[in-house]
């Protein structure tokens, strides 16, 4: 199944009627690094996402949203992408189920699917990468207004494929080196419906980055 396709499939449920709740839409500014291997080689990755996600809440506990913007990718260790500035395009589609609530602390379940597309040419070399990206993970929220701490840990993994024309000619396969990341957010709550979130990772993944996000 093509994964513009599968996207859509996943996300029929934001063309319906929502059960409670009203759209939020987050714009963000993300920047990660982590392992991958190619062709058996560990490549450094560094992708910075600048991006938006709509989400909105369908029936009691259950959220359903899209994701999408502009990546950019450098790398270290391939020679594929040696002096190149990637540049390219993401889509995907995640959804929350809140499991246990208790007072102001939750217990959630994410899973998410983003495909990716990132290509760029330099003195005659020209190279491509297609990857997805999955992932799974459970997340915990303890909220004292105006602020919220969220504490998660996921899996998750990358697997695609680089072609390149030129100096090097290849075609290669690409996975995450590793798969398992903890994750520490602070959402500030600025009014009823408006909030900022910073947002860091570490282990497989190593991240910032920034959300503001507004429910209407």
């Amino acid at each position: 199944m093509r994964p513009i396709l599968f996207i859509a499939l996943l996300a029929l449920p934001l063309s319906l009627p929502a059960q409670t709740g009203g759209p939020e839409l987050e714009l963000y500014l993300q920047r990660q690094i982590s392992d991958w291997r190619v062709d058996g080689d560990t490549v450094e990755t560094r992708v910075n996402r600048l991006g938006l996600r709509l989400h909105e809440q369908f029936l009691e506990g259950l959220w359903i949203g899209l994701h999408g913007g502009y990546l950019s990718l450098t790398q270290s260790g391939n020679p594929s992408t040696r002096g190149l500035d990637l540049t390219g395009w993401y889509l995907g589609t995640s959804g929350r189920f809140r499991m246990l609530q208790a007072g102001p602390a939750t217990l959630s379940a994410l899973g998410r699917f983003t495909y990716h597309e990132a290509d760029a040419s330099d003195a005659g070399q020209n190279t491509r990468l297609v990857w997805n990206e999955w992932g799974m993970g459970l997340e915990s929220a303890f909220r004292f207004d105006p602020l919220q701490l969220r504490l998660g840990v996921d899996y998750a993994r990358v697997d695609g494929d680089e072609t390149a024309r030129g100096d090097i000619r290849r075609s290669a396969t690409l996975r995450e080196d590793e798969s398992v990341t903890a994750t520490a957010a602070m959402d500030v709550f600025v009014d009823t419906t408006g909030r900022v979130t910073l947002q860091v990772e570490s282990g497989g993944r190593r991240s910032a980055g920034i959300w503001f996000s507004r429910q209407f």
